[in-house]
């Protein structure tokens, strides 16, 4: 235990205090408080009295299940230490995915090692703990107590997440034993260390690597303008996305360019005006000038004409020249183009330019094909009608909207066509879009939709409950509620049911 209301000397530093970092909430991981200093890394102090009730108090001593590091006193009460929880591990692996960097051989034996651990730590508790796998700032996997479905559920679904990460027929092998025992509502602990075993002689282990990220790509940024115009969170109704099929890009560049070059010209001539009144008022009042003074010689008379004509033609040569530059270039083909319109003919649609450039726009009534234009979020109605038509016809595959390999959802929004919902983008990582189904009809059940993109061709990968969802049960995958029991699945690449089944009562919000 550490005291930090002593009065110090402020001009030095004291070994062993806690440093203020920044304050977190709880949208930056499982935890709402301050981050300090602790040691060689940092940790998230939160008031004790705020966990009072709180499981992990009795985990203090686990390496992979998060309880409380230190108690810090205050004058008033104490803080309790708590590790730095930066993001879940089912987010890390969906990571990997999108940015096409697959955990490597021994990163799957630590990943898989420190789960199965995790669940002995747990003991008896592990079938009804209800929370989530987190990763520490240093890369550790712990499971913390909190909202979440019960951790060997939980740790089985992150399992057979991990499969996609391999192609190796042992570690697959492996990996399925792993994921069937957890499952059930408790295995032996020699099948723990026979599967580590296993899988650290196939590699060594590998600290996860953290500093991997979806990339951007650069055909993708174009359709992010569309939508990213939009306000935060704004949802768009897929029937109005099918129907119009019209570039918002387009619209914007007709509505804002083509006024902006008007206005420009037309600031241009309004100043060239004024400047030709100047130099007609200063012309004036030379001519004044020259009748109000007496008659010269006539050897000066025809210089001072002379030079007075030359001023006038100066000045009237810098009004044009001003002209000029602020008149917009448009290249030989719009000047042609300029000299032979009429005023009767009507103002014709700009043709996009080939290399694509930002004053390239298409014809607002000209329709475009809805994926190649905002992406991810037009593909969702043709993919949902296209999912409907297969369930319809109770066909085997679906090439032009699943993913190969996956089985067809037959539950849900997913199958009932795109009338039945609007969807929003929920995140973006290039290659890969997550999308949120809410049903237009009250009474229904909101859907997340993995979408994957390959050969310019966007497909559903993977559907799940969501969050906000009515369903109760702590299950990965919620495909079915019957009564006051959830059955659920792995995911679509895995069509068994698991054998275990959780109470709505018993069970939270995944």
């Amino acid at each position: 235990m550490t005291e930090t209301d002593a009065a110090t000397d402020r001009s030095s530093l004291v070994p062993g205090a806690h440093r203020l970092i920044r304050a977190i909430d709880g949208k930056e991981g499982p935890f709402s408080g301050t981050l300090i200093t602790y040691g060689d890394g940092v940790a998230v102090c939160v008031d004790a009295a705020q966990l009072s009730e709180w499981p992990g108090w009795a985990y203090s001593d686990a390496e992979h299940v998060c309880g409380v590091l230190d108690i810090r006193r205050r004058a008033d009460g104490h803080d309790a230490l708590l590790p730095w929880c930066t993001q879940t591990v089912e987010v890390f692996l969906g990571q990997r995915l999108s940015a096409d960097v697959p955990l490597v051989p021994g990163e799957l034996g630590t990943l898989i090692a420190s789960l199965l651990r995790g669940i002995r730590e747990l003991g008896d508790e592990a079938v009804n703990a209800a929370g989530d796998w987190w990763l520490t700032g240093d890369g550790r996997p712990v499971f913390v107590h909190g909202g979440g479905g019960a951790a060997r559920a939980r740790a089985a679904g992150l399992v057979g997440r991990a499969v996609q990460h391999t192609a190796d027929r042992a570690t697959i092998r492996i990996l399925e034993s792993v994921a069937t025992a957890l499952k059930e509502s408790r295995h032996h602990m020699d099948d723990d260390r026979k599967w580590e075993r296993q899988l650290f002689a196939i590699a060594a282990p590998r600290a996860l690597r953290l500093d991997v990220f979806a990339p951007e790509r650069a055909s993708d940024l174009g359709s992010r303008r569309a939508y990213r115009g939009l306000p935060a969170g704004e949802v768009v109704d897929v029937r109005e996305i099918a129907a119009g099929g019209k570039r918002v890009v387009a619209r914007a560049d007709v509505r804002t360019r083509k006024p902006r070059r008007r206005i420009d010209v037309i600031g241009g001539l309004s100043g060239a005006r004024e400047l030709l009144f100047a130099v007609r008022e200063r012309a004036d009042a030379v001519r004044a000038r020259g009748e109000q003074a007496p008659k010269e010689s006539s050897e000066r008379s025809p210089r001072r004409s002379h030079g007075r004509s030359l001023a006038l033609a100066g000045a009237l040569g810098v009004v044009v020249l001003v002209v000029g530059l602020m008149w917009p270039s448009g290249g030989a083909e719009d000047n042609a183009e300029a000299a032979s319109r009429t005023a009767a003919d009507p103002v014709e649609p700009i043709e996009p330019s080939p290399l694509g450039t930002e004053e390239s726009v298409v014809p607002i009534d000209e329709p475009v094909d809805a994926d190649d234009d905002i992406g991810a979020l037009a593909a969702v109605p043709k993919l949902l009608d296209s999912i409907q038509k297969c369930v319809d016809a109770d066909a085997e595959t679906c090439a032009d909207a699943i993913r190969e390999g996956a089985r067809i959802p037959t539950e849900g929004l997913v199958s009932q066509g795109a009338d039945a919902s609007s969807a929003v983008l929920v995140d973006d990582y290039g290659d890969v879009a997550v999308m949120r189904l809410t049903p237009l009809d009250v009474g229904g059940v909101e859907q997340m939709l993995v979408l994957e993109r390959r050969n310019e061709l966007w497909l559903l990968r993977d559907v799940y409950a969501s969050r906000n969802s009515q369903s109760r049960c702590g299950c990965y995958l919620c495909a079915e509620v019957t009564g006051e029991v959830c059955r659920f699945q792995t995911s679509l690449d895995r069509s068994e049911e698991a054998s275990s089944v959780c109470t709505v009562d018993d069970a939270v919000v995944v």
